[in-house]
This record gives structure tokens, C-alpha cells and sequence, in this order.
């Protein structure tokens, strides 16, 4: 099973890859230099630099879950949006001190992640991009990003280049979805809990050991303490039905958001 699960997540990205030779790519580490400029020429001056994580999330959730799902959904919002490319996904986030405590936690100070991300959004702007939006499907990078973007859009709006940073697709989704799960009886919330494991079974099944799902801490709502396992909330009721709704919803609220930032700059 875990060879099979391998193979799988090699595949994965190895499909990313091969979007390279279809006409609407959107990633530029499957570019070219040269073709990424004549994008950028052409009219794709919009950037998502959407990071993800590596985190343990119990035994039933693979490391890579938030980077998974930060490629379909960027992928998704950058087609949507139109004229807009995606920069490669930084795999690295804060976590918390607990996470840490499991094998696979990769952990960034709230310092050195504004940091990199900083440097991404310099690198960007280097590349002709003119707006920038910075993401995150982690929720610990949500205050550092808000927090950078407010400052960079400052200093970078006098050599015009925008500096967004897009957050329905996290936090006013969540608050959907929770309310959602909640309405139909199931516990609503949680670190590898329902809405965490479906989303990933959708994106990427081998990414869930379905043998190892147990609830976890189901106080407050699923949003308590994690258990012995690195599990809060309950994904026994989880389905990549679900999960795939779940995430059309991030990347619908996404896409609203940022057309909304767009449409204000560009006035």
C-alpha cells in the first residue's frame, strides 16, 4: 500500500510537469524563461504565490496535504481569473510548537516565512508581474502574509506593482464549510479532521490512509486540542464528493475576491 501510494504521489507531480505542453499553463515552474516572458508580454501580469505546508495531520494524512491542494486550487483560480500565472508553491509554513512534537513537521518562524515570501513577491515583481497576490492554504501563514502584503503593497505601489493578500479562500470559506458540516450533525472543525481529510482525498487520493481514520479531540466544535495521534475533529464521515465541493468553494470565494482587488487597482 505505501509503495502504491508512492507511485502515486510521484505521478502527481509528474502530471505537473506535463501541463507544460498544454496550451493554458499557468504554473511558471513548467516554464521556460523565455515562454514565461512572452506571457507576462502578452498580458498575464497577475501572480498567485500561493504557499502550502508540511505538517503532520495524524496517521491518516500525508505531509504534503496542503501542497496537494494548493496546486489544484491555484491552478483552478489562476484559469478563472484569466491573465494570471502561479509561482512554484512554498511547501514550508509556521507551525505550532505541538506539531513539531510528530515526525515530518517542517516549521518556519513567522520571520523567516514574511521573509522568503517577501523575496518571492521581489522576484515576481523583477519578472514584470504588476499584482502580486500572496496566499495560503495554512492557517498559521494567514496573519504573517496579511500583515507583509500591507507593507509591500506600500512601498511597492510607487513603481507600480500591487500587493494583495487573499484570504476568503481560507477563512471565509472555513467559516462556510464549518457552518455546513455542522448543520448536517457531524463535527465540523478540526486539524485532519472532515473538511482537512476531504479535501485531500479529492485532489489526491493516495494521500489518504483510509484504514487509519479515527476521530480525534472533538471539543469546541473540533477546533480543540489535538490527541495523541495529531488528530482534532472527526474525518470518519469524510468523502472526495465532499471534499471537491469544499474546494470549489474556496476557489468561487477566491476568484470573487481577487476580481474585486483587480478591478479597484486597475481603475
Amino acid at each position: 500500500m505505501k509503495k502504491i501510494a508512492g507511485v502515486s504521489c510521484l505521478l502527481f507531480f509528474a502530471c505537473i510537469r506535463l501541463w507544460a505542453q498544454t496550451p493554458g499553463q499557468v504554473l511558471i515552474e513548467a516554464m521556460t524563461s523565455r515562454e514565461l516572458a512572452t506571457r507576462v508580454a502578452a498580458g498575464a501580469n497577475t501572480v498567485l504565490i500561493f504557499s502550502g505546508g508540511t505538517e503532520a495531520s495524524g496517521p491518516h494524512l500525508a505531509l504534503g496535504k496542503h501542497n496537494y491542494r494548493v496546486y489544484r486550487y491555484a491552478t483552478q483560480i489562476a484559469d478563472s481569473l484569466g491573465n494570471t500565472l502561479v509561482a512554484p508553491v512554498l511547501p514550508f509554513a509556521p507551525n505550532s510548537p505541538v506539531l513539531e512534537q510528530y515526525p515530518g513537521t517542517i516549521s518556519l518562524t513567522d520571520q523567516t516565512f514574511s521573509d522568503v515570501n517577501e523575496q518571492l513577491v521581489q522576484s515576481m515583481a523583477a519578472s514584470g508581474f504588476r499584482y502580486i497576490v500572496l496566499m495560503s492554504d495554512h492557517f498559521n501563514s494567514q496573519r504573517p502574509l496579511k500583515k507583509l502584503a500591507a507593507r509591500l503593497d506600500s512601498a511597492l505601489s510607487k513603481k507600480g506593482v500591487r500587493v494583495f493578500f487573499s484570504s476568503d479562500g481560507y477563512a471565509k470559506a472555513r467559516a462556510e464549510i464549518e457552518a455546513d458540516i455542522s448543520r448536517k450533525g457531524h463535527v465540523p472543525g478540526g486539524h485532519g479532521g472532515l473538511w482537512d481529510t476531504a479535501e485531500t482525498w479529492a485532489v489526491l487520493p493516495a494521500a489518504v490512509r483510509r484504514a487509519y481514520l479515527a476521530a480525534g479531540d472533538t471539543t469546541h466544535l473540533g477546533n480543540g486540542p489535538l490527541d495523541a495521534a495529531g488528530v482534532s475533529g472527526d474525518p470518519c464521515p469524510a468523502t472526495p464528493e465532499q471534499g471537491k465541493q469544499f474546494g470549489q468553494l474556496r476557489v468561487k470565494l477566491a476568484v470573487q475576491e481577487i476580481r474585486q482587488w483587480l478591478s479597484q487597482v486597475k481603475q
